[in-house]
């Protein structure tokens, strides 16, 4: 499938970078994971199946499907393996190092920490004993030793006002944690950025934080916030280029008073901020989750097979 004539726009041309994209099902939509290749004009779906978060250790990518079930793939994207839990909700995931990666478990108020290879869990940090959603964590970066989170509310039941400015993003340090034990940390205790509505993606690109807030169609990216038409989930930022994932908006109503229209369309915004111009790429599903540069490194062009379930 052609990419919407990027390579053929002149303003367009020169980004090379290939995506890995995560999607959650809806509705009909099945999800899945996507492999866009803006050099080589091409997009390949490498799963079939709703998935969230990803993360790269031990030689492979270990990715959150729907069902909480952590799949591990190798680099043709074929299973190697695969393990399920129950009561997780993962979202969005780190690794802390190549042999130990971290998922946000939405549904227990923690971010587990799981042995790379073989899926087993073996630490915890935790935020609250609750086994329910109370703060909605929902993506984590790992920079150096300090862990940033982002979440609805640092302050418990983000549900009871779902369009309240409460979302924060956390950091939480990781010098003495062990993650084949538990740490028990506080959302509040160290906050980066507040006032922030439903935000997720949290990332750092040249040392300073950057996040998506979801509900505000945003993107605080490099000190400046850049604005799009539509529900904000999915970041990366390249040399020249931010990417941008915008979701199919599930909760009308919820659509802040401010908007005069929200746009309805998934898929990923290329974004130039030396121009201040984008380009959007539709995907065929209504909700977008992770988005990662590929490694330069990574061979193109991999004979890939059906996608997997």
């Amino acid at each position: 499938m052609l990419l919407y004539g990027l390579r053929s726009d002149p303003d367009f041309s020169g980004v090379p970078a290939r995506l890995l994209v995560s999607c959650p099902s809806a509705g009909e939509e099945e999800g899945g994971l996507f492999l866009l290749d803006f050099a080589g004009n091409r997009m390949t779906k490498l799963y079939a199946g709703g998935c969230t978060g990803f993360v790269r250790a031990g030689g492979r990518w270990i990715v959150a499907a729907e069902g909480d079930e952590l799949i591990a793939f190798d680099d043709r994207f074929r299973i190697a393996a695969r393990k399920k839990w129950r009561k997780s909700d993962f979202h969005g995931a780190a690794a802390l190092d190549d042999g130990v990666v971290l998922f946000a478990e939405t549904g227990r108020n923690a971010v587990g920490c799981y042995d790379a290879d073989s899926l087993e869990r073996i630490g915890e940090i935790r935020f609250s004993p609750e086994e329910r959603d109370v703060f909605h964590i929902n993506d984590i970066w790992v920079e150096g030793r300090m862990l940033y989170v982002s979440a609805f509310t640092s302050s418990g039941k983000w549900f009871l006002d779902p369009l309240a400015k409460s979302g924060t993003i956390s950091a939480i340090d990781l010098a003495d944690f062990r993650p084949d034990a538990r740490l028990d940390a506080d959302l509040a205790a160290r906050p980066v950025a507040g006032g922030l509505r439903m935000p997720h993606s949290v990332i750092v690109h040249n040392g300073r934080i950057a996040y998506c807030d979801s509900m505000m169609f945003r993107v605080s990216a490099g000190g400046a916030d850049i604005q799009f038409p539509g529900f904000t989930r999915g970041l990366a930022i390249g040399e020249d280029a931010v990417f941008v994932g915008q979701s199919r908006m599930r909760h009308v109503l919820r659509i802040p008073h401010q908007f005069s229209n929200c746009a309805q369309d998934a898929g990923v915004h290329v974004y130039l901020p030396e121009w201040r111009i984008s380009r959007f790429v539709p995907l065929p599903v209504q909700q977008v989750y992770q988005i990662a540069l590929l490694p330069e490194d990574w061979p193109a062009g991999r004979g890939f097979h059906e996608p997997d379930r």
